[in-house]
C-alpha cells in the first residue's frame, strides 16, 4: 500500500524544461524547452518551473540549487518540480521507467538556502560506499535569523551508494531549518552514515526547533552500514532530530548499522531532541552495531517531549526493541507514550531488553506511560563472538532516574534462562501495575539491584511493585500466567506479529485496566486523559471489543 499522492500528472504553471542526455529529444513538441544536465545547473528556476528527465535514461552527475532558485511553498505558489517525463506524452511519468541521476563521487541533489521543491520518480545513485563521501539528497539551510524555509516534498525516489546520508534535511546555523517536509514511498539503501534524517544545530537550552511539520510515510531503509571509529553514531535507518511536529508512519528499517563502532547508536527508527513526534505502524528488524551498545529497533531519545510510539513491530535487533533514553545535556524528557507495540527476540547481542530505560541527566525521565505492549524474549542460542550475551529480559531499568513512569497492561514473556526484569541499583520512579510476567521454560526471575527474586510475589512485595493502588489494599495485582497466544513462541517460533494474538481461551481477555477511567484527568499524577485515549489495538481493530480491555498489544476479537 502506498501513501496517497496529491500531485497530479499535469505540469505546473511555470516553464517545463525537458532534460535528455543529448539535450534534444525529437519526440517532444516543437518549441519545448530542452536542456542537458550541465545547462540545468546553469539555470535559475522560479516557482512552478518543472525539470523533467527523459524516462529510462541515465544522467551522469548531480543537481545543484541555491538561493537563486526560488521554489514555491506549495500553498500560495507552485513549487519547482523535479521528475521523470513520459516520452510519449511529455507529462509526468506514472509507473516504471524512472530516470537515473548517476552522481558518481559527488552529491545527487544539493540544495542550499532554498526550498519549494517537489522531487519525484527518480533513481539517484552514488559510486558506492568505498568511493563516495557525499549525500544522495541534501537540503541545507545556513541562513541567519532562525528562519524556516517551507516545502520540501520527496516521493517515489530510490537513493543508494552514498558515503553520507541517502537523504538529509536540516539547518546548520542556529535554529534555521525547513518546514512542511514530506518524504514518502522512498527507498534509501546501501549508504554509510544513514538512510533518512533531519537535523539542526543542537542546543540543550533551546526553546525552539530548526524543523517543523515533517512527514515520513511508506519509506524503506536498509543496508546503511555505518563505519568504524566514528566520533558519533552512524548507520541509522531513519532519525528525526530538531523537529517540532513530525510523523514516521508505515516505514520499514532493517539491516542497518553493522559497521558502527561508536558506543551510542545506531537505531533503526528513532527521534531525539524533538517535540510532538508520532512513530506508528512501522517495522524495525535485524538492525546491528559493532559496538557494545544499541543497534536498537525504536527509540525516543534525549530531549523528546509530548510524543507517541504506537503500533510498531520490533524484532531480532542487536539492541533493545524500544529505548527510553535521556542523555546528559539534552533538553528535558517528558510526556511520552509507548503503547500497543510488539518486541520479539530483540537484545540479540549486548544483553539489551525489549523495553530499556537509561538516564544520564539529573532531570531524568519524566511522565512516561508504557501500556498494552507485548514482549517475547528467547535466549540467544548462537554466540559467534564473545561480545554476544543473553538478553536482559523484557524490561531493563539501566540506571534510570525517573518521575511518574508507569508500565501497565503489558505482557512480558520469555523462554530460556534470563531475568525477565532487571533494575540496576539506583533506578527509581518507575511503577509496574497490572502486567503479566511469564517464562515458558524456566523459573520466573526478577533482578532488583543485586538481589534475584524467583517469583512475582517475592519481587513485588520486596520492590513494592504490582500493588493495587486503589484503597488501602496492597494486594498484588500483577499476573504470572501463560497468556495463551495463538502461537506458542517457545515451541513453534513466531513468523510474524500475528502469532501474539490471544486465543479465545486466553486468561488475559477482559482483564486489563481501563486506564482513561482510572488515571485520566488533568489533575491526576499521570497527566492529561489524552495519554490514555486510544480506539485501536496493534492490528488496527476497534477497542474495547466488548466493553472491556485485554492485556497486551492485540485485543481479542470474537
Amino acid at each position: 500500500m502506498f501513501f496517497e499522492k496529491l500531485e497530479s500528472r499535469q505540469l505546473m504553471s511555470g516553464t517545463a524544461y525537458y532534460v535528455s542526455p543529448t539535450g534534444n529529444d525529437p519526440a517532444l513538441p516543437a518549441g519545448a524547452a530542452q536542456l542537458n544536465l550541465a545547462q540545468v545547473n546553469a539555470t535559475n528556476f522560479l516557482p512552478g518551473d518543472s525539470i523533467l528527465f527523459q524516462e529510462n535514461s541515465t544522467f551522469n552527475g548531480g543537481l545543484v540549487f541555491n538561493a537563486s532558485d526560488v521554489g514555491g511553498d506549495g500553498k500560495t505558489s507552485s513549487p519547482i518540480v523535479i521528475n521523470t517525463y513520459d516520452t510519449s506524452s511529455g507529462t509526468l511519468l506514472i509507473g516504471a521507467g524512472k530516470a537515473t541521476l548517476s552522481a558518481g563521487n559527488g552529491n545527487g541533489i544539493l540544495a542550499t538556502n532554498t526550498a519549494g521543491f517537489q522531487i519525484s520518480n527518480l533513481i539517484i545513485t552514488g559510486s558506492g560506499q568505498a568511493n563516495n563521501s557525499y549525500n544522495g539528497i541534501s537540503f541545507d539551510n545556513n541562513l541567519a535569523g532562525n528562519k524556516q524555509l517551507p516545502y520540501v516534498h520527496i516521493d517515489s525516489v530510490m537513493v543508494s551508494g552514498f558515503g553520507k546520508f541517502g537523504i538529509t534535511i536540516g539547518g546548520s546555523n542556529g535554529k534555521s531549518g525547513f518546514s512542511d517536509v514530506s518524504i514518502t514511498n522512498t527507498v534509501s539503501h546501501d549508504n554509510i552514515v544513514g538512510g533518512i534524517e533531519t537535523h539542526g544545530v543542537f542546543s540543550g537550552s533551546a526553546t525552539t526547533y530548526a524543523n517543523g511539520g515533517v512527514t515520513l510515510a511508506y519509506d524503506t531503509v536498509y543496508n546503511n552500514t555505518g563505519y568504524a571509529n566514528s566520533s558519533n553514531h552512524v548507520g541509522d535507518g531513519i532519525v528525526l532530530s530538531d523537529v517540532q511536529g513530525g510523523t514516521i508512519d508505515h516505514c520499514v528499517a532493517y539491516n542497518n548499522g553493522q559497521a558502527n563502532t561508536h558506543n551510542g547508536g545506531p537505531v533503526g527508527i528513532w527521534a531525539w531532541d524533538s517535540d510532538s513526534i508520532t512513530i506508528q505502524y512501522c517495522q524495525s528488524y535485524s538492525n546491528h552495531t559493532n559496538s557494545s551498545s544499541d543497534g536498537d529497533g525504536f527509540d525516543f531519545d534525549g530531549g523528546v517531549t509530548n510524543s507517541l510510539m504506537q503500533y510498531n513491530y520490533s524484532h531480532d535487533n542487536d539492541g533493545c526493541g524500544y529505548g527510553i533514553f535521556e542523555f546528559k545535556g539534552a533538553r528535558a524528557y517528558h510526556n511520552n507514550v509507548y503503547r500497543y507495540n510488539i518486541s520479539v527476540n530483540d537484545g540479540r547481542k549486548n544483553g539489551y531488553a525489549g523495553f530499556q530505560m537509561w538516564s544520564g541527566s539529573s532531570s531524568g525521565i519524566q511522565n512516561v506511560q508504557v501500556y498494552n505492549n507485548t514482549v517475547y524474549m528467547s535466549a540467544v542460542t548462537s554466540k559467534p563472538t564473545k561480545t554476544i550475551v543473553n538478553p536482559t529480559g523484557a524490561v531493563y531499568l539501566q540506571t534510570a532516574t525517573c518521575t511518574n513512569v508507569n508500565f501497565r497492561n503489558n505482557i512480558f514473556t520469555a523462554s530460556g534462562a534470563m531475568n525477565l526484569y532487571t533494575a540496576d541499583s539506583g533506578s527509581k520512579g518507575v511503577v509496574f501495575q497490572r502486567n503479566d510476567w511469564f517464562n515458558y521454560t524456566n523459573t520466573l526471575s526478577f533482578k532488583q539491584g543485586a538481589t534475584v527474586y524467583t517469583s512475582l510475589t517475592s519481587w513485588a512485595t520486596a520492590a513494592k511493585q504490582e500493588e493495587n493502588p486503589i484503597g488501602n489494599s496492597k494486594s498484588i495485582i500483577g499476573l504470572s500466567i501463560d497468556p495463551g497466544f495463538v502461537v506458542n513462541p517457545s515451541v513453534q517460533g513466531v513468523s510474524d506479529a500475528s502469532g501474539f494474538k490471544l486465543q479465545a481461551t486466553s486468561p488475559l481477555i477482559d482483564t486489563a485496566w481501563n486506564l482513561a477511567s482510572l488515571f485520566g484527568g488533568t489533575n491526576s499524577a499521570d497527566g492529561a486523559t489524552a495519554y490514555f485515549n486510544n480506539n485501536y489495538d496493534f492490528g488496527n481493530q476497534s477497542i474495547p471489543s466488548n466493553g472491556k480491555y485485554d492485556l497486551g498489544a492485540w485485543e481479542y476479537q470474537s
